[in-house]
């Protein structure tokens, strides 16, 4: 049964173009379940030709750090997530959306390895462009986000917040 769930969610994915709205539908689901993330991953794999899916297969292999056991293994996924966000913001550094991934995971990453030093950029760039996503409920998700983490106070999200 969990099988053809996971079929039937990830079926919009396996065409040829995949839609960042099912891909943040899906990475929400990866963050509470591996067998989604792995999926995630494998299909993001063939599709690096936007920097906002480079940023979400990024994301992805930070969460599966998460879910490996071995600590090198941990170390190796975030390495190689750092590596993907820093070629995905290169391809587009305005993006809010691939800033606010970035800052969620570097939110979570222990300080001691020193992978979360974009924090006050990535904040920045996306209290700037916030205002202008045209996406209302990614334009709420990450103002709450922002909040719920204390990364900035309601004033600065007065212009975005419901």
């Amino acid at each position: 049964m969990r099988g053809s769930i996971l079929l039937f969610l990830l079926l919009p994915l396996l065409s040829s173009a995949v839609q960042p709205e099912e891909v943040r539908k899906l990475f929400r689901q990866a963050s509470q379940d591996e067998a989604v993330a792995e999926q995630l991953i494998k299909t993001l794999s063939s599709q690096q030709d936007q920097p906002v899916l480079q940023a979400y297969f990024a994301a992805t292999t930070a969460l599966l750090g998460k879910y490996a056991l071995n600590p090198y293994t941990k170390l190796s996924h975030c390495k190689q997530s750092s590596e993907v966000f820093q070629k995905a913001i290169a391809a587009d550094p305005g993006n809010v959306e691939i800033r606010y991934l970035r800052l969620a995971i570097q939110l979570n990453l222990p300080k001691f390895l020193g992978m979360s030093n974009d924090l006050e950029e990535d904040r920045r760039v996306i209290l700037q462009g916030l205002p202008f996503l045209r996406d209302i409920s990614l334009r709420n998700e990450i103002a709450q986000f922002l909040l719920a983490q204390h990364q900035c106070t309601r004033a600065e999200l007065a212009c975005c917040l419901p």
